[in-house]
């Protein structure tokens, strides 16, 4: 087709049809291509460890936060107390309650029990402890124990299930790791629980 009625035979408009197609594939590709580029070289999220005294620091994986921080007592058998401190993380429903103990003694079996019938006994109702305990032994070298348990909230009758891990060190320091989430969806964190307990330093 001539460009203009007055237009010399022979001059035909250019075929540029294809150009914008071409130009949207164009940006789109740079586009799509640059997204995976910057996702690749964005660094990883920093997330600070957290620290109770002298006795526990632990690195939250991402996504997990702080909402709590506090002094805590612990009532022992024979009477009396003992200090430490205490902090929990959540993400989503699920929890990571943290207790560090300093010069409690004893060894990680005997922690586990006292957090079972002095902790866990009078902060649920219904409660019911595994009756077989796990022995590990931890990245660092310590030995630790786990226990499951489930029970229900006093507040709400809400069922939670949760897993309790022990430590005591060579000092006599011990700590304990409670990750617990309502009844059924503790699997869901099981693996992130299980990731930060072994990162965990005690001393």
């Amino acid at each position: 087709m001539p460009v203009r009625p007055d237009a010399p035979a022979g001059a035909f408009r250019p075929a540029r049809r294809w150009l914008p197609t071409a130009l949207v594939t164009l940006v789109m590709s740079v586009t799509v291509l640059g997204g995976f580029v910057v996702a690749e070289t964005l660094p990883a999220p920093e997330v600070r460890p957290v620290s109770l005294g002298e006795v526990l620091t632990l690195r939250p994986l991402p996504g997990w936060e702080v909402v709590r921080r506090e002094q805590a007592t612990v009532p022992l058998p024979p009477g009396g107390v003992i200090s430490g401190e205490f902090a929990q993380l959540t993400r989503g429903s699920g929890a990571l309650d943290l207790l560090a103990l300093p010069e409690v003694g004893g060894d990680a079996l005997e922690l586990a029990d006292l957090y079972a019938t002095a902790v866990l006994t009078s902060q649920l109702e219904r409660l019911s402890v595994s009756s077989q305990v796990e022995r590990i032994t931890l990245p660092t070298g310590m030995d630790a124990v786990r226990f499951g348990y489930i029970g229900s909230q006093p507040q709400t009758g809400a069922a939670l299930e949760g897993s309790v891990t022990a430590v005591v060190a060579p000092s006599g320091n011990g700590a304990l790791f409670d990750g617990w989430a309502p009844q059924g969806q503790l699997e869901l964190i099981s693996e992130e629980l299980v990731a930060m307990i072994a990162r965990a330093e005690v001393v």
